[in-house]
């Protein structure tokens, strides 16, 4: 970040400049203004007035000059919105970063949860709020958390649409019919110290009709 330290730096001189400049303007006007006015013209007055006005506003001028150089300063360090971890990283110094295009993922360390797809005809027991115990396929540990959602639609892949957006129905109606699975999210409880997550692993739902 040394370019945008240097512009820092030379935003801060300028400030420290005009801020000097206000106060010989300020001082310059305020001792005019003190004069008997058999002594000091008006037009030397206003002219005063107006020099210490110009510095004013050079003042602010700098100020946010000095602002947008420590704006740019701090855009060099990134700064993680939540704690966690960093994954699919492949950058190497001297790589170029392009404006919205991600670079990696941040795996959020509190925003776990499990999503379990059950079948339509177990929802009738399940219920927002319910008790869930959570088995993990890698080590086998039990988690405990409740019924978070369930969700309220899902794809019919009985009915297609063509260009004209007309519901294509298929004239075969299958000999075995399958219930269909409905996403139901898992909040978990909080975790004990040694529960090691991974996002998108498998696990077994027990939940407490």
């Amino acid at each position: 970040p040394v370019p945008w330290q240097i512009a820092l730096d030379n935003a801060a001189a300028q400030l420290s400049k005009a801020q000097a400049d206000l106060a010989k303007a300020q001082h310059e006007f305020n001792r005019r203004s003190s004069l008997p006015r058999n002594i000091i013209s008006a037009e030397d007055l206003d002219a005063a007035r107006l020099s210490a006005g110009a510095a004013a506003a050079s003042t602010k001028a700098a100020q946010a000059e000095w602002e947008r150089a420590r704006w740019n300063l701090q855009q060099t360090t990134l700064t993680a919105p939540a704690d966690g971890w960093i994954t699919n990283l492949t950058l190497r110094p001297g790589n170029y970063a392009t404006a919205g295009s991600p670079l990696f993922a941040l795996v959020d360390s509190h925003s776990y949860y499990v999503m379990g797809y059950f079948e339509e005809t177990k929802l009738r027991h399940i219920h927002p709020g319910a008790a869930a115990q959570v088995v993990l396929y890698s080590n086998g540990m039990r988690l405990q958390g409740q019924v978070d959602s369930i969700g309220r639609a899902i794809y019919d892949q009985s009915i297609e649409t063509d260009s004209g957006l007309v519901p294509d129905i298929k004239p075969n109606v299958p000999w075995v019919r399958l219930a269909q699975r409905v996403p139901v999210r898992i909040r978990l409880d909080p975790l004990p110290a040694d529960a090691d997550l991974v996002a998108g692993t498998s696990c077994t739902i027990t939940i407490q009709p």
